[in-house]
């Protein structure tokens, strides 16, 4: 002790003081209002990362001179970007990067939304169907509705249209009965050479039996053969050609058309 000088001893006593009130302000302050104090204490930079890239503003936390990690308890609630869950647990080794100290914390996007299974009950044949539908709603929902399928339910009707309770499996079911098919038609689509009426060729389609008219689109496409060389047929109108009933299933429509050469 003789060969301290009285100038190292204060200088010693003033960083154990030190220490020993950073302890104590440490230990009474919140993770907010934590000082950095000089030579006792040091600020680590927090950096966040989320699927292997930065996601929101960098952080910072408050420990002690000699440290070599932090706690994620220790990490401040509200610098946490919002829309994402900590992943990280227990300590948090400090690195250096770019000069500074900091600590990587690995985050989880919050979904905002979530995948229902829609599966469909039978209620003529008493029986669940085999076929699922997967619909996404907001994380949060507790009902799924009729208005929220995308797409229909062949060969059923679904006559549920109330909410349907989604269960803790992410899982709702509906009701649907059976429909009958609708009974169809053959119809002879006759193609007659524009300004001739000679006919070019036929084709057939099958059709609803409620059906009364074939637009454009809806008629069977047709090719001929003349001099060894192959040959579109051309509906000259876009109709829509009114269905000649035949009876016996049948039915009949005149389409004026041309050829062009088939490329």
């Amino acid at each position: 002790m003789s060969n301290i000088s009285r100038r190292q001893f204060l200088k010693s006593a003033g960083v154990a003081t030190l220490a020993v009130a950073a302890a104590g302000m440490m230990a009474g302050c919140s993770k907010e209002d934590a000082p950095v104090i000089p030579e006792v204490t040091k600020e680590v930079k927090v950096i966040f990362i989320c699927n292997g890239a930065t996601a929101g503003k960098d952080g910072s936390v408050v420990v002690k001179k000699d440290a070599k990690t932090v706690p994620v308890s220790l990490i401040k609630a509200e610098q946490i970007p919002q829309g994402y869950t900590v992943e990280s647990t227990g300590e948090l080794k400090i690195k250096e990067i770019d000069g500074k100290e900091c600590v990587l914390v690995t985050l989880k996007k919050i979904a905002t939304s979530k995948k229902v299974t829609v599966a469909f009950y039978d209620t003529v044949h008493k029986a669940l169907l085999s076929t699922t539908m997967t619909v996404t709603v907001a994380s949060d929902a507790e009902f799924v509705y009729k208005t929220d399928l995308k797409e229909t339910l062949p060969g059923y009707e679904i006559i549920d249209n109330g909410k349907n309770q989604i269960s803790e499996n992410n899982r709702v079911v509906m009701e649907v009965k059976p429909v009958t098919a609708e009974a169809m038609r053959t119809v002879t689509v006759k193609y007659l050479m524009q300004g001739s009426n000679a006919t070019i060729t036929t084709a057939t389609i099958d059709v609803p039996k409620s059906k009364d008219t074939l637009t454009k689109a809806e008629l069977p496409g047709a090719t001929v053969e003349n001099g060894g060389l192959l040959f579109d047929v051309v509906p000259a109108m876009n109709g829509p050609f009114g269905i000649n009933k035949l009876g016996e299933d049948k039915g009949e429509v005149i389409v004026m058309a041309s050829i062009k050469m088939h490329k």
